[in-house]
């Protein structure tokens, strides 16, 4: 086989794989603290939004209603350690970052996204949020 042509299949296969793995975003339309929105999006869905590239921004902005111009919790928060991490336990955002100017600012330790940057806010706050996941409804047997 041709190795321009090997390559060319190889690409094409990663960058093909990458796009079905993205996670289905749901925004939802409540207000919650950071605590009760994770509490929420792991009951009904996975768990809060996590952000790994530009094009989940994108996908992020995209799907928050139209006439809602304030910020959503997504799942990063700060740990007892100070580090910033993700709800669902995976690798810290050491890949990837989208802090606004400024951010973070302060001892707040939940992060919310305004037209797709970062900004740390208080866990108390009332937010709309993103989940991610398929929806589940648990039944009992």
């Amino acid at each position: 086989m041709d190795g321009s042509l090997f390559v060319l299949l190889l690409l094409s296969g990663l960058f093909w794989s990458s796009s079905a793995l993205s996670r289905p975003y749901h925004y939802i339309n409540v207000r919650m603290s950071w605590p009760e929105a994770q509490s929420y999006c792991r009951s009904k869905y996975t768990d809060l939004a996590t952000v790994d590239s530009m094009d989940d921004v994108n996908r992020l902005v995209n799907i928050v209603d139209a006439g809602y111009s304030g910020s959503v919790w997504i799942g990063l928060k700060r740990g007892t350690q100070k580090r910033w991490g993700w709800s669902n336990g995976e690798n810290t955002t050491s890949q990837y970052y989208n802090w606004d100017s400024g951010q973070p600012n302060g001892d707040e330790d939940c992060v919310s996204t305004y037209a797709g940057v970062w900004h740390d806010m208080l866990c108390s706050d009332e937010r709309y949020f993103v989940c991610y996941g398929e929806f589940t409804v648990l039944l009992n047997l």
